[in-house]
């Protein structure tokens, strides 16, 4: 049965917010927020490494190169509700980074990048439940 429309509308936008939030989170090093996107046990899947839980998504983040800026632009935002407390979704985002002492920085190559989601509606509102990254165009 497919979900009623205003509660489609609702999940759209909570879960459009995600992405964008993801991408904010990650470009200014909230890594306290950026965890808090994905359920506690959901899995953020990038360049061939899973990390499943907030601790793991933690580690993943600190251990992310310093020393560069990045800002990702996210659009093409799409999302279907799949259950009552469950979607998908997909974003395209452009990812360009720099070395943060450069002034301004001058950004490398930019990357094309998929994001392929699952949502989970938590007692927080929508979640990440598994997001997966592909690199469309790259260097």
């Amino acid at each position: 049965m497919a979900p009623h429309p205003e509660e489609q509308r609702r999940c759209e936008r909570d879960c459009s917010r995600l992405c964008h939030d993801f991408a904010w989170t990650v470009d200014h090093l909230d890594y306290d927020a950026f965890v808090d996107l994905f359920a506690p046990d959901g899995v953020f899947e990038r360049a061939g490494q899973r990390s499943a839980g907030h601790e793991a998504i933690r580690a993943f983040l600190i251990a992310r190169p310093t020393g560069r800026v990045t800002r990702h632009l996210c659009g093409n935002v799409r999302i279907d509700m799949t259950g009552p407390d469950a979607a998908t979704g997909t974003c395209v985002a452009l990812v360009l980074a720099g070395a943060t002492g450069d002034t301004p920085p001058a950004p490398s190559p930019p990357l094309v990048v998929d994001y392929t989601d699952d949502y989970v509606r938590t007692a927080d509102g929508w979640k990440f439940s598994h997001r997966r990254t592909a690199i469309v165009f790259g260097p």
